[in-house]
């Protein structure tokens, strides 16, 4: 596949990798973008959240204050999204196809199996101290605030400029500070409410219908990744197991949680591709990919958006709604309620001119397939760094009663 228009445009701007960097001149040419007469006079760092602090998971987030000169009608503060670190110190492309095929030595080796966890130990000694995530998932989010957020109409941050330097392998995304609209951003640990989820179920709806079997596809989106294709597609296939066998091996809170399954990593493992082919057949649409209750914020009036579109895929949509649904509510209440959001969700597609939506009861088993990608892939595989134990355990807890609830395993076997 021919490499997207839109990253071309991506590489005009260097990227700083220190808060030393970010001067009035990079915000000028971040803001060109899209206000090419604009001109930043002075930017001060108001705030900044540095990843793996339990805060910010893969990315920094730096809130700035800026002054322009003359009245140009853009919000003084905004937030930061970047990466500020070296690329010599970030595990890139070339290395992780390097560090797949040693393990693919490694397994060819009569002790082979014994050296793994030593190498994937050290692999993750040097992501917490230099925690990022693979250029994919920057690349993924500088693409949909670049190519697709503009054409939404749907409750998301602003952005005011974006950029991915290929040469340098950094990036940044000015987005509006969402604290200003009073917005709140809760967690496993914090009391969502049904009617809460329901806003933020409404705005998945809207986003799935406007992408619902789009011909864009084949076309100006054919570069999206796909569960099985793509993005993020080769790390998890080639590292993905290993990092999960490490995190149970190395987290006695994460092995005991998933105790009550019955089932080995590498049996839960085979399950999560099951529903991934699953995910990239039927119906597709476009998908938030990674919608946990973290990466969300809630307005007055129920209304809520999304954030951190790293893992945007194309996809099916029982993917986003159940991954939502689970960490979002408490077991008790989601086993209340989402049957019934359940129903609201395919109401919502119909309203919003999708003619076919799923009929309920295969609604429903994909619903119950699709419980299993948060569990491996979304918790069991993150380090426990990037959002601390607690955080972490509870959703994880989360994911597992659904697992037993809905009877996942059973349902992809």
């Amino acid at each position: 596949m021919s490499k997207p228009r839109d990253l071309k445009t991506m590489t005009s701007l260097r990227f700083p990798s220190s808060l030393d960097g970010l001067t009035p001149e990079i915000m000028t040419a971040l803001l060109a973008e899209q206000r090419p007469e604009v001109r930043v006079t002075s930017v001060d760092v108001i705030q900044s959240a540095n990843r793996g602090d339990g805060v910010a998971s893969t990315a920094d987030r730096v809130t700035l204050e800026l002054a322009y000169e003359g009245d140009v009608g853009l919000p003084s503060r905004m937030l930061l999204k970047t990466v500020l670190l070296h690329r010599g110190l970030r595990f890139g492309p070339s290395a992780i196809q390097m560090t797949g095929k040693v393990f693919d030595v490694l397994g060819a080796l009569p002790f082979g199996s014994r050296l793994r966890p030593w190498v994937f130990s050290a692999i993750g000694s040097y992501q917490r101290r230099y925690p990022h995530a693979p250029d994919a998932m920057y690349i993924n989010e500088v693409r949909f605030y670049r190519t697709i957020r503009g054409s939404l109409a749907i409750e998301a941050p602003a952005c005011f400029g974006s950029v991915f330097d290929e040469t340098h392998r950094n990036f940044g995304v000015l987005m509006e500070d969402l604290t200003l609209r009073g917005a709140r951003f809760p967690n496993a640990l914090t009391s969502v409410s049904v009617d809460e989820i329901r806003g933020l179920v409404a705005t998945l709806a809207v986003l799935h219908a406007r992408y619902w079997q789009s011909p864009a596809f084949a076309s100006e989106l054919q570069w999206l990744a796909t569960p099985i294709a793509g993005g993020m597609y080769p790390v998890f296939r080639a590292l993905g197991l290993d990092l999960i066998r490490n995190q149970i091996e190395t987290n006695a809170y994460k092995a005991e949680a998933i105790a009550p399954l019955g089932k080995t990593v590498d049996e839960l493992w085979d399950a999560l591709w099951k529903a991934q082919d699953m995910l990239a057949a039927g119906p597709q649409t476009l998908l938030h990919g990674d919608p946990h209750i973290a990466n969300t914020y809630l307005l007055s009036g129920n209304r809520g958006g999304f954030l951190d579109w790293q893992l945007m895929v194309r996809g099916r949509w029982a993917h986003d709604f159940t991954y939502l649904l689970i960490t979002g509510l408490a077991s008790g209440d989601r086993r209340e309620h989402e049957r019934d959001l359940l129903c609201f969700y395919l109401d919502e597609l119909r309203r919003h001119g999708v003619e076919n939506p799923p009929e309920q009861n295969e609604a429903w088993l994909r619903y119950r397939q699709a419980a299993i990608w948060g569990l491996v892939i979304g918790w069991l595989i993150t380090p426990t760094e990037n959002y601390g134990e607690a955080i972490t355990a509870a959703n994880i807890s989360r994911l597992v009663a659904a697992v037993q609830d809905l009877e996942t395993l059973e349902a992809l076997a």
